[in-house]
């Protein structure tokens, strides 16, 4: 009975149309920015990703089966990250972070990372890792510790990254745990974990909607296409081999042939001439009976060309250079100084950020309260070993430049054994002259010379004392 007239809803229709909803657009004021909660994030989940596992959003175990398993070059770059990410380790100090000091190996952080668990050594475990990471994008651990804040007799335990699940919470806008699944079991017989327990490493996931808190990208989505195309070349090649006079020819004849003479030259010539054994074999057809080949042989195909599209396309999100893989465009182009270039360059720009992501996490979770630690050492990584030669060139070159020698030493980086007679004296060719007057030139040339002197004469008194004192 109340409702407005037509020309009343009509101005109302209008006025939502120009202005929208009544109070709708409020702008913020500054007390409303100062009265919401510092500490908590502006990430709202939605409710039925509250509370509850999220679900992958790629096939996981696809992964795993077409490409780890059965794609060799996948297998090989992987494999390679996963040998290059053991040969730093990862030792317990303590002290100063910048020069630490080394734990004794009975201190309980230094037996943990000697031994994470009882079924793997420190290699093993950081391999599946490293495996898990570049296959999944995800890298999950699980601390045990038998006694609260304490690591004596803790276990540092790898998790099958598809069997980790995230539970999101809506409170802090974060993650409320994780759940781990037992193969067979059902979401209701599953683990749930501790957050404060669980070392999350991933890969970056743009497209993440949990906002970094959920599942990384792993590299083989951007080459799971290129690494499809692969497997079918392969399949095709083996089926090939197997089966090679059906597919490539047609064999006719000017007689009107029954479906069962058909079936018994098909059957007959795939017996005398089918597969790669037989291919040597003389063919004999009898008058008015022709062959002609329909098929696509491998040059054809050009089966070289999408081999070396394929090693590129697939070695790329890895980041792994063709020419340590020994792949056919890798031993075309590479010689040996391009694959020492290659390896220290896949070490500066791969291998150290991706351990940088597992190390910030080990540090994180693996302290003690007695201020210890855990680091990589890196100076058994021969690609990251300087030039020692090129070293002393520059330290010789600022030598005769008129740095001294300890100051030259320090700049290049030269650790020298022992001290060193004349380090903290510079010394000039005879040529070079100041710049300025001729009185300048000479009493700079004097004072230099004299300075050259007293710096000699300081030094053979004290050989002289050391002699006498002898």
């Amino acid at each position: 009975m109340n409702k407005p007239s037509i020309i009343e809803r009509a101005k109302i229709a209008y006025n939502v149309f120009r202005n929208g909803y009544p109070g709708a657009r409020r702008s913020m004021t500054m007390r409303d920015i100062i009265s919401t909660d510092e500490k908590q994030a502006p990430f709202i989940w939605p409710a039925w990703r509250v509370g509850n596992p999220q679900y992958k959003m790629v096939d996981v175990q696809s992964y795993i089966e077409e490409g780890f398993n059965i794609n060799a070059l996948i297998y090989s770059a992987v494999m390679y990250k996963a040998r290059s990410s053991v040969t730093p380790e990862l030792r317990a100090y303590r002290g100063d972070p910048e020069q630490p000091d080394l734990c004794k190996p009975d201190h309980p952080l230094a037996k943990l990372v000697a031994r994470p668990n009882p079924s793997q050594s420190w290699r093993e475990f950081q391999m599946r890792q490293t495996i898990f990471l570049n296959l999944t994008g995800d890298a999950f651990a699980y601390l045990i510790t038998p006694k609260i804040g304490s690591l004596d007799c803790a276990s540092f335990i790898g998790l099958n990254s598809m069997r980790v699940y995230i539970i999101p919470q809506k409170k802090k806008s974060g993650v409320m745990g994780y759940v781990y699944i037992p193969e067979g079991k059902s979401w209701h017989d599953g683990i749930p974990l501790l957050p404060q327990y669980m070392s999350h490493v991933k890969l970056p996931n743009p497209g993440d909607p949990l906002e970094g808190n959920g599942y990384g990208l792993s590299p083989l989505a951007p080459a799971s296409r290129t690494a499809n195309v692969d497997n079918a070349i392969t399949d095709f090649i083996k089926i090939f081999f197997e089966k090679g006079a059906v597919v490539p020819g047609l064999l006719s004849t000017e007689q009107i042939l029954t479906p069962e003479t058909v079936g018994m030259l098909k059957e007959r010539w795939n017996d005398v001439y089918g597969g790669y054994k037989n291919w040597t074999d003389i063919g004999v057809i009898d008058k008015g009976t022709k062959y002609e080949r329909i098929g696509m042989n491998f040059q054809e195909m050009s089966f070289a060309e999408q081999d070396e599209r394929n090693e590129a396309r697939i070695c790329g999100p890895f980041g792994v250079p063709i020419s340590l893989l020994d792949t056919r465009s890798g031993l075309k182009a590479s010689t040996f100084n391009n694959k020492e270039n290659d390896r220290r360059m896949f070490w500066e720009d791969i291998m150290l950020p991706e351990i940088g992501l597992f190390e910030d996490d080990y540090q994180y979770y693996l302290n003690t309260d007695d201020g210890a630690f855990v680091k990589m050492d890196y100076s058994g990584v021969p690609a990251l070993q300087r030039d020692i030669p090129k070293a002393v060139e520059a330290a010789y070159k600022l030598w005769t430049m008129g740095e001294t020698r300890a100051n030259a030493y320090a700049i290049t980086g030269i650790n020298p054994v022992g001290d060193v007679p004349g380090a903290n004296t510079s010394f000039l060719p005879i040529s070079v002259m100041p710049v300025g007057s001729e009185e300048e030139a000479v009493t700079a040339t004097n004072t230099g010379a004299a300075s050259s002197e007293e710096d000699t004469r300081d030094e053979g008194k004290t050989k002289s004392k050391r002699h006498s004192k002898k």
